[in-house]
């Protein structure tokens, strides 16, 4: 048996809009995801890392715009640091936020799930 096989956790990051009319967060039917699925532990140390609660499973999804912010932040404070991974995941989580809200203007929250 493979480890994958048992283990059945992880997270994908995902841009959700919040359906009035079903009361449900939802994310659109068009929508792909061009971040690798994590761990919830790697997605828990990343949310930390940029200095938002890393507690997403218990959570509601966060704004889009504060979710930059962070990422934004951190890249800012952290500019000598731009030849690691750490420094590298913030920027594509960054980038990946920014092509949701131009591609999908219905976005206005994202999360791990």
């Amino acid at each position: 048996m493979k480890v994958n096989e048992v283990i059945k956790e992880g997270a994908t990051f995902t841009g959700y809009y919040k359906d009035e009319k079903r009361d449900v967060w939802t994310f659109p039917d068009s929508m792909e995801t061009k971040t690798p699925h994590r761990s919830n532990f790697a997605a828990r140390e990343f949310l930390n890392r940029i200095g938002l609660d890393p507690d997403f499973e218990n959570n509601m999804p966060i704004p889009l715009d504060q979710f930059i912010k962070a990422t934004r932040a951190y890249m800012e404070k952290n500019v000598a640091d731009k030849d690691t991974n750490e420094y590298d995941e913030v920027e594509m989580y960054d980038q990946e936020a920014l092509r949701m809200k131009a591609n999908h203007k219905e976005i206005t929250h994202v999360q791990f799930s």
